[in-house]
């Protein structure tokens, strides 16, 4: 027994001398490769973030890197200069682009499709030619309808007095020029009343005074008392009544100068108001006024005079033609927004102050390259256009977008004028391609599984 299991522990030494030995090598290869790692992270921590590259051609180059502007909305919008997005208005994003971009952009294009008259039915693919169409440079911006306040009329009151009554009692009561307002009695206006008809009364026996001064000086009291009363808001017809009737009257009547709505009532009846007091406003709807908002760098699209259109949903399909009257000197520098004002008449008074609105300003017409809205297909980063090469081929084109409008995109670089590109069914085109790409790469990775 001892013998035997002697043996089998001498036996059993080897295994273990190899299995140390085993050991051992891997974990000299384990920190060898550490070490080497460690190493090539030194080396390329002192590597400046622009690094040499040997050309094909055995010189020394660095890789360029461009700067370039995106828009965060549509990265397919990319310029040489901070500018802002034709699109959405915002502001260009700074970017770096190294000099191999554009070429590994195009390596990640996808594969062109080949499609047999009955596959292009069936994915209702359309054809159009690129060519330049009419683009009209307008700026759209929300808006909001004002009062015109050149037509505002503020009624105060002439005469210190009680409210006796109010004709037009609550705000938003349409009113006409003339109509009455409110009457106010006042004290102090039956005492001129008094001494009107006294100068006047004065007046009439002084025609028959052979002194011409006495004349002239009962006339000047009774013109005096006239204008007084005139200053206190009687009108001529009621300065004439009362010399007729000879009776004094214990109010005045507030009349409207001018036809519109009552935009405030300040006073109640009942009411005590000094000589000065606000009491109505009152404002015609037959004109209105247009705010409209736009962004800093579409401040050099509005001038004074350019024809502007303005539209609303309450009335679908109603156009509202002006003409920019006022530009805004001063930036909002809490919304970095300038301040336009449209002048618009309002036939029907169909606008209402406070009402949102669109404006769009009519600027000048251009004549760019432009392809169909549904011709476009985004994906991340950039736009492409399905050209038809040949019939029934396809293939991919990255195109730089700018202006849209009237369902057409304004192409800046990409594409030539006369190319065949899809109108429509280019989503389905670009899912094929991707299919096709998918199916060829299935069988190597197959293959490289089963190896």
């Amino acid at each position: 027994m001892r013998d035997e299991a002697g043996t089998d522990r001498y036996n059993q030494r080897p295994k273990n001398r190899a299995a140390v030995l085993g050991t051992t090598r891997v974990r000299l290869v384990v920190v060898s490769g550490v070490i080497l790692i460690v190493s090539a992270l030194t080396v390329y921590r002192f590597v400046p973030a622009t690094r040499n590259v040997i050309h094909p051609k055995g010189r020394v180059g660095e890789v360029a890197r461009t700067v370039k502007y995106t828009c965060p909305m549509h990265p397919f919008i990319v310029s040489d200069q901070p500018a802002a997005c034709p699109i959405c208005g915002m502001s260009l994003v700074q970017t770096t682009v190294s000099q191999g971009s554009a070429s590994s952009s195009a390596s990640h294009l996808p594969g062109g499709v080949s499609l047999s008259p009955a596959q292009r039915v069936m994915a209702n693919v359309a054809t159009t030619q690129a060519g330049f169409r009419e683009f009209s440079i307008d700026t759209v911006a929300a808006g909001k309808v004002a009062w015109d306040e050149r037509r505002l009329a503020k009624i105060s009151a002439r005469i210190s007095g009680r409210v006796e009554r109010l004709h037009a009692n609550f705000t938003g009561a349409r009113v006409k020029a003339g109509q009455p307002l409110l009457d106010i009695y006042s004290p102090e206006l039956v005492s001129s009343q008094k001494e009107y008809l006294l100068a006047v009364e004065g007046a009439e026996r002084a025609k028959e005074s052979p002194l011409a001064d006495s004349r002239a000086m009962m006339e000047g009291l009774r013109d005096a008392a006239r204008a007084r009363l005139r200053q206190w808001g009687f009108s001529d017809a009621q300065v004439a009544e009362l010399v007729r009737t000879r009776q004094p009257k214990s109010v005045v009547t507030v009349y409207a100068p001018a036809s519109g709505v009552v935009t405030e009532r300040l006073v109640t009846a009942g009411q005590y108001v000094t000589e000065g007091a606000l009491l109505f406003s009152v404002a015609p709807l037959s004109s209105v006024w247009v705010h409209a908002e736009l962004y800093e760098n579409e401040g050099g699209r509005a001038a004074i005079g350019s024809p502007a259109v303005v539209t609303t949903e309450a009335w679908p399909g109603r156009e509202f033609r002006g003409k920019v009257a006022f530009v805004d000197p001063v930036i909002n520098p809490e919304t970095r927004t300038l301040k336009v004002r449209i002048d618009l008449a309002n036939p029907g008074e169909f606008l209402k102050p406070e009402m949102f609105v669109k404006v769009a300003l009519k600027g000048q017409k251009v004549r760019v390259l432009a392809v169909p809205e549904d011709a476009v297909v985004v994906t991340g980063d950039r736009a492409l256009v399905w050209v038809e090469s040949s019939s029934g081929t396809f293939e991919p084109r990255n195109v730089t977008l700018g202006r849209r409008g009237s369902g057409f995109y304004e192409v800046l670089s990409g594409l030539s004028a006369g190319e065949t590109v899809a109108a429509s069914g280019g989503f389905l085109i670009d899912a094929e391609s991707r299919l096709k790409s998918a199916r060829s790469k299935a069988p190597e990775q197959q293959g490289g599984t089963g190896r």
